[in-house]
């Protein structure tokens, strides 16, 4: 169920970078969290010796991209398969 909630959140990150305008008031704080988020499973899949964290380094782009305004091509959309994917995995 927790990768529900989280992939609901990444489609709401990949909609808050693909709509920045219609969602300014929440870049600041969607921006942290994901950041955080990315931070947290690259971090930890370095400490295993684990270094293709693909999802991982995503959240870490897509906070970039929210809190420095870094224009980096479909990275949206990646964030958007990833909260797809995500839903699909944790529902089963």
């Amino acid at each position: 169920m927790l990768l529900v909630v989280l992939g609901i959140f990444d489609i709401l990150v990949g909609l808050t970078i693909l709509f920045k305008e219609f969602f300014s008031g929440l870049i600041l704080t969607v921006g942290v969290i994901v950041l955080i988020k990315g931070l947290f499973s690259v971090l930890g899949s370095l400490m295993n010796k684990f270094f293709l964290d693909i999802l991982g380094w995503i959240d870490l782009l897509a906070g970039i991209v929210l809190l420095f305004n870094v224009n980096i091509p479909l990275i949206w959309l990646a964030v958007i398969i990833k909260g797809v994917y995500s839903i699909i995995m944790g529902w089963k």
